[in-house]
């Protein structure tokens, strides 16, 4: 059985006023310093230490003009990377080492520029942001791309990149 309840005119009159606290009802009232320090200040302690950060990459992929939103790695060569943005395009590049071993933080003369890495493929198709893509498995011979704008996209990976077939909702 339910039970009822008719909201009488005093409910009315006491939902509509505002909640405020009586400054005789504080028990204590506590002003604020604004240059007392906190209990975990990091001046104060003595463990801190600053970290020197330093960019050892070998390279940077710099070609998409919007956010990237995507990556996927080939399954059989590592190497081989693909990347989807807000710029509609997908593009496939390689990540293999350059001759030097070492990054330029271990040279004598470390050269301030890191080499922009030129892509394998750009794939264009899509008229809005992609989303998802994926080298299929178990040995990466297609790249399917998915993209905001309802399609899904297959490109041979043999056949250097070349456009196979498109679904669309």
């Amino acid at each position: 059985m339910a039970a009822s309840h008719t909201p009488d005119e005093g409910d009315e009159a006491f939902e509509d006023e505002e909640a405020m606290l009586d400054p005789n009802e504080a028990a204590e009232e506590i002003p604020s310093d604004p240059d007392q320090p906190m209990d975990s200040d990091p001046e104060d302690d003595p463990r801190e230490e600053e970290i020197q950060l330093q960019n050892d990459s070998i390279a940077h992929f710099d070609k998409h003009t919007d956010s990237v939103f995507c990556i996927a790695q080939h399954p059989l060569t590592p190497s081989i990377v693909a990347t989807g943005a807000g710029d509609d395009t997908a593009y496939i590049f390689s990540t293999s080492p350059p001759s030097t071993p070492l990054p330029a933080s271990y040279e004598s003369n470390p050269s301030p520029s890191r080499a922009s890495l030129e892509p394998l493929a750009k794939l264009t198709g899509h008229t809005d942001s992609i989303n998802a893509l994926a080298f299929t498995l178990p040995n990466g011979d297609y790249l399917l791309t998915a993209g905001l704008d309802g399609r899904l996209r297959a490109y041979a990976t043999t056949h250097d990149y070349s456009f196979l077939a498109e679904a669309q909702e």
